[in-house]
């Protein structure tokens, strides 16, 4: 039943992806990415890195002019999206919990992160928004995201304000994917992000201001994932800068 789950919701787009293949060698849990332990900081320096390298390539700069919270930020970012798209499909259309903690990548690779699961029964949960946000809140952004970030503010200066900012815009993100690729599930997406910016972990992070001419929700957070800073870079459509946040409400 698992392998079908993560085929279905792979079918939205690439950050819904998660692999059920026999693992082989050299893939690792991404709660080694734990701020608590020197391992886990090292091992996000290392992405941190790599990111760096990848966007300083899509500028046409070198890695080391790519400001190193730049490369933080755009990396948790990534990551928030390719952890929460995933858990918040399966939760909405399949009433599967899939579990964060048991995600693996593979460390060094190239290109895009790649995720594959370790879990083999699934989790049940009974599809209603607001217990689908509880299990995203206890398993995604309480739980792997929060050693991320913990490693991040604990290697270089990048606020946890702009971090959470950082999964909040995320999480919009997939709402809005998973909406677009599946209409009925729109209403639930959406009411799962205003579920969770009203709890303590996302509170202030943003919110939805309207909707646009498709009837999506349009989510505006309150700070910045500072891909301006790249060169040649600019504003996202939900940025701060663009939007001032004394303009947000529900």
């Amino acid at each position: 039943m698992l392998e079908r789950v993560l085929e279905d919701v792979g079918g939205v787009n690439t950050f819904f992806r998660v692999g059920s293949a026999p693992l082989g060698g050299g893939w690792e849990p991404v709660t080694a990415w734990d701020g608590r332990t020197d391992s886990g900081r090292e091992r996000v320096a290392v992405e941190v890195d790599r990111v760096r390298a990848q966007l300083g390539a899509v500028s046409g700069v070198g890695a080391e002019d790519v400001e190193w919270r730049v490369g933080a930020s755009l990396f948790h970012q990534g990551l928030a999206s390719r952890l929460l798209s995933p858990v918040l499909a399966a939760g909405l259309c399949h009433g599967v919990g899939l579990r964060a903690d048991l995600f693996v990548h593979e460390p060094g690779r190239s290109g895009s992160l790649e995720l594959r699961t370790e879990q083999t029964r699934a989790v049940p949960l009974s599809r209603e928004p607001g217990e689908v946000a509880a299990w995203v809140d206890e398993t995604v952004v309480g739980g792997v995201l929060t050693r991320v970030e913990e490693a991040l503010t604990g290697i270089g200066r990048v606020s946890p304000g702009l971090l959470r900012g950082d999964t909040g815009a995320a999480l919009a993100g997939a709402a809005r994917a998973l909406g677009g690729a599946r209409v009925e599930q729109r209403a639930h997406a959406e009411e799962v992000v205003r579920v969770l910016m009203d709890r303590p972990s996302l509170r202030g992070t943003g919110a939805y201001v309207g909707a646009d001419r498709a009837g999506s929700a349009v989510f505006r957070r309150t700070t910045c994932c500072l891909y301006y800073r790249l060169p040649g870079g600019g504003l996202c459509g939900d940025c701060a800068l663009r939007h001032p946040p004394t303009a947000l409400h529900g």
